[in-house]
């Protein structure tokens, strides 16, 4: 994880171990949004643009919703602040930062790209110079190593953790979560009104408020491979 091309925030670079685990193909859509929570919150509405204007929480809501649904077992509990994460259940939950970069950067078959799955910015990312000024429908560029798509571009993605600007100078080696506590949630993998270059590296961090919502911000999900 990490990047001597980037922030502060990005340093130092640092070898992590992550248990297995799946992650969605592509970012959460409209329709899966609309067919679990029963309403639309994007300004473009199309069954397969990204859902976004959705914040942390709802995302949380929406995993136990689908959890619950397929009849899998919720990975969170409580509310607010007193958010916590059972790591063993089998249940939908947003990745961690480590989970997140591991499949960005193709995972084991990672070719060491800066953008997910190529060195050509344009050819994989909807970022401002090449998306219109506007979402794109998932899938429309190449997927990386693993067949994962928009992972560099489209919408910015909430993660799990609670951002800690010096956290990679800490953390733990083993599945790292993220700080105890904090004021802002990270996002990750840069936008479609992004300045690309910069921002869609698998390495940039953002740190958002949970409570925030943009029309640039969604998320995907994972399950533990259990």
């Amino acid at each position: 994880m990490g990047s001597n091309d980037g922030g502060e925030d990005e340093k130092p670079i640092r070898d992590v171990h992550i248990a297995a685990f799946w992650i969605s193909k592509y970012p959460i859509t409209q329709k899966d949004w609309r067919n679990m929570m029963g309403n639309d919150s994007a300004s473009y509405i199309d069954d397969d643009l990204p859902v976004v204007n959705v914040n942390w929480f709802e995302a949380v809501e929406y995993c136990n919703n689908r959890s619950y649904r397929e009849g899998l077992k919720p990975c969170y509990n409580g509310t607010g602040q007193s958010i916590t994460c059972n790591w063993y259940a089998n249940g939908y939950r947003l990745p961690t930062e480590a989970e997140w970069e591991f499949a960005a950067r193709g995972g084991i078959v990672s070719k060491g790209y800066r953008y997910s799955g190529s060195n050509d910015l344009n050819a994989v990312a909807w970022c401002d110079r090449t998306s219109g000024d506007r979402p794109h429908r998932v899938g429309g560029k190449p997927a990386n190593e693993l067949g994962i798509h928009d992972m560099s571009g489209n919408v910015l993605e909430w993660c799990w953790d609670w951002y800690g600007r010096d956290y990679y100078s800490k953390s733990n080696q083993y599945n790292p979560n993220g700080p105890q506590n904090g004021e802002y949630r990270v996002l990750r993998g840069g936008s479609w009104s992004d300045y690309g270059f910069r921002y869609c590296r698998v390495a940039n961090r953002y740190a958002n408020d949970p409570l925030s919502v943009y029309d640039c911000v969604g998320f995907r999900v994972v399950r533990a491979s259990v």
